[in-house]
C-alpha cells in the first residue's frame, strides 16, 4: 500500500492456518462489502495446505497479506495483527465465517456516532460446513451499560467485533489465555470504556467439527478460571480457589451443581467487591446481580424462595417487579399443591 495514500478507516483481520475449506469465501464476503474504505489483513500463520494458494488467486488491491515465519499460534498472530494493522477500527473476521453485506458499514456508522464505545459487536446467524444456515446466535444487546455483563460471560460473538485499535494497544493486546482470548481482552477493554452489542446480525458463524469450542473444552475451562480470577482481583475480592469455581459453575450454567447458598456467596463478595472498587455504576452492577439471582432461584425451583429472595443482601426493593413477585409468590405458595380432579 502507497505511503502517501491515507490509510483506511477500517482493518478487516483474518488470522488464517489450514483454512483452504472456507477461507475463499471468507474472503469475497469481506470484498463484497457496501462499505469500502477498509484494507483486508490476512496473517498466514504457518498453514501447510493450500490456503496461500487461495488467497493469492484475489488481486483485489485491499487486501495485505503476510506470513509468520512458522506456526506460532492463535495469541501471537492476532497480537501480530494489531501491529500492522493500518485501520482507526479493527474489524475480526474468522477464516470460516462469512460477514454480511452492509456489515462494515452498520458498525462503522455506529462507532463514529458514538466515539466513547471502544467496541462493538453484534448478532450472528449460524451455518453449517456447506454453508446451509442451521440457526441463530443471539447475545445480549445494547449500548450501555453492559460491560457489567462480561463478569459472568463473554457476551460478544469474536467475528462481530470491531474495536478501536486504540483500545486493543492501550489494554496491551491478547494475552495468552488461549482459547479464550478474546474474552480477557474484551473483559479488560470493557473495564475502561463502554461497549456495545447491536440487534443486527452481522455475520454467518461456521459450525464444524473444528471448533475449538468443541476441541478444546479443558483449555477453556482453564482459561475461563484465569479470568474469573483477574476479575476477582480487579473487584478487590482476596483470592479464593473455591468461590473461583462456583463463579465459574454460574456462569457455564451449571446451577444444579451447587446450593443456592453457595451461589450467593458469589453475588454478594462481587456487591461487595465493586461497591468499594467501583469498576460498575453501583446501581447497574447491582440490579444485574439480583436479576441473575432471580433468574437462580427461578430455575431451581427453590422451595424457600421467599426468604432466599427477599432476605438476600442482594434485595433492593428499587429492582422488584410485579411480574417477579407474582413468580415469587406462586412458586412459594403453589408449587406443591395436588392437581385439581378433571
Amino acid at each position: 500500500m502507497d505511503k502517501n495514500v491515507n490509510p483506511p478507516l477500517v482493518t478487516v483481520f483474518m488470522a488464517a492456518f489450514n483454512g483452504e475449506a472456507y477461507i475463499e469465501k471468507a474472503v469475497q464476503s469481506v470484498l463484497d462489502q457496501s462499505f469500502t474504505d477498509f484494507e483486508l489483513l490476512i496473517i498466514n500463520d504457518g498453514s501447510t495446505d493450500r490456503t496461500p494458494d487461495i488467497v493469492h488467486k484475489f488481486t483485489d488491491p485491499r487486501i495485505r497479506f503476510i506470513h509468520n515465519d512458522s506456526n506460532r499460534g492463535l495469541t501471537f498472530t492476532r497480537n501480530r495483527g494489531i501491529e500492522e494493522a493500518k485501520g482507526q477500527y479493527i474489524a475480526i473476521l474468522d477464516c470460516d465465517d462469512l460477514a454480511m453485506p452492509d456489515r462494515l458499514k452498520v458498525q462503522t456508522g455506529f462507532l463514529n456516532s458514538n466515539p466513547e464505545i471502544a467496541m462493538c459487536g453484534g448478532q450472528a446467524i449460524t451455518i453449517d460446513e456447506s454453508g446451509e444456515q442451521t440457526g441463530n446466535l443471539n447475545v445480549i444487546a445494547g449500548d450501555k451499560d453492559i460491560s457489567p455483563e462480561l463478569v459472568f460471560h463473554n457476551i460478544f460473538i469474536n467475528s462481530t467485533l470491531m474495536i478501536k485499535r486504540s483500545a486493543m494497544v492501550e489494554a496491551g493486546g491478547y494475552r495468552d489465555y488461549s482459547p479464550a482470548e478474546d474474552y480477557d481482552l474484551s473483559y479488560r477493554i470493557s473495564i475502561h470504556h463502554p461497549v456495545a452489542n447491536l440487534n443486527e446480525v452481522l455475520v454467518a458463524y461456521r459450525l464444524h467439527g473444528n471448533n475449538i469450542s468443541k476441541v478444546q473444552n479443558e483449555k477453556i475451562v482453564r482459561a475461563e478460571l484465569r479470568i474469573i480470577e483477574n476479575i476477582h482481583t480487579n473487584l478487590g475480592i482476596p483470592k479464593d480457589e473455591n468461590l473461583i469455581r462456583i463463579h465459574h459453575d454460574y456462569s457455564s450454567y451449571r446451577f444444579s451443581s451447587r446450593s443456592s447458598k453457595e451461589f450467593l456467596q458469589v453475588f454478594e463478595a462481587l456487591k461487595l467487591g465493586n461497591s468499594k472498587s467501583r469498576n460498575y455504576s453501583v446501581h447497574i452492577f447491582n440490579e444485574m446481580l439480583f436479576k441473575k439471582w432471580f433468574i437462580l432461584l427461578r430455575h431451581k425451583k427453590e422451595k424457600r424462595i421467599l426468604p432466599l429472595y427477599f432476605k438476600s443482601r442482594l434485595f433492593e426493593w428499587q429492582f422488584v417487579t410485579p411480574k417477579e413477585l407474582r413468580k415469587v409468590f406462586k412458586q412459594a405458595f403453589f408449587r406443591n399443591l395436588p392437581l385439581k380432579r378433571q
